[in-house]
């Protein structure tokens, strides 16, 4: 039985891995333009589902072939380029399907057999929807309500049903304080300097993240998000990839960074120093 956990699980949790890292990708990408297409500002994105139309070309509109869309292996092999207009593949596509495949095969390695398959599966969710919460906000400056909605009930489920040791008390109350304490500190701050600070998406993703770690990790959670922004801004400011919240205005000062990642990152550092 040990055996077959050593290399069963692992090799399908890669797999898995993979594929579900190529579907993150669709959702980083597909998601943002649904959502501006919805506020009217991307007419060109009405027709975009995440399941319709098929995978093609950004650049060339070519539907993408099936051998074409192998996770990892296709990348590879058409070396970063449409195979009908060689434009440039964003190398995020590859990024993402092996950080998930390893974060899969990791936790697999690492977890089983102490937890159960479904507390293994609980944890991929919580991964994949910081992660794409994460890319997103750095790319297009949105943390959607759907994935934060999303976080949000399903660390609640997973602490009512058991799934994580949280108590359902301390993920209730926790998300609820979290969003108070937050929302205060947005809207006194927007009072004082005349200009956002935190955004609401921001305040919402750490009442969501609460929820899985529990009411007392609040603190940790401010503090190590804190931490992990100002370095963030620091190395934005020497890549001059500062940004500016009215992208259309080019002289706008540039003094925004993206937060959302940075909440990411200590969500996701924190949970799995408490869980493993």
């Amino acid at each position: 039985m040990i055996t077959f956990y050593l290399w069963f699980y692992p090799f399908m949790a890669l797999i898995f891995g993979l594929f579900i890292g190529s579907f993150i990708n669709v959702l980083i990408y597909r998601l943002p333009l649904m959502i501006f297409a919805q506020c009217g500002t991307e007419p060109d994105a009405v027709k975009v589902s995440l399941w319709w139309p098929p995978s093609h070309c950004p650049a060339c509109g070519a539907r993408v072939l099936k051998r074409d869309n192998i996770p990892v292996l296709s990348w590879l092999w058409l070396k970063g380029k449409c195979r009908h207009c060689e434009s440039a593949i964003s190398a995020q596509y590859l990024i993402s399907e092996i950080l998930c495949a390893v974060f899969f095969t990791g936790m697999a390695i690492i977890a089983l057999p102490q937890f159960t398959e479904i507390q293994i599966c609980s944890f991929f969710l919580y991964f994949c929807l910081l992660y794409s919460l994460s890319v997103i906000d750095f790319q297009h400056l949105i943390l959607p309500d759907s994935l934060v909605s999303l976080l949000l009930w399903s660390g609640l489920l997973c602490s009512v049903s058991g799934i994580t040791d949280i108590e359902p008390r301390s993920a209730i109350f926790g998300a609820v304080a979290a969003w108070l304490l937050l929302y205060v500190v947005m809207a006194a701050y927007k009072k004082l300097r005349g200009r956002e600070g935190l955004g609401y998406g921001d305040v919402k993703l750490l009442a969501a993240i609460t929820a899985w770690l529990g009411m007392e990790k609040i603190p940790e959670l401010i503090i190590g998000s804190a931490a992990s922004g100002m370095m963030m801004y620091l190395l934005c400011t020497l890549l001059n990839q500062r940004r500016s919240l009215d992208e259309d205005n080019p002289t706008a000062e540039k003094h925004y960074i993206p937060f959302g990642p940075s909440i990411c990152m200590a969500g996701l550092v924190i949970f799995f120093i408490e869980q493993l």
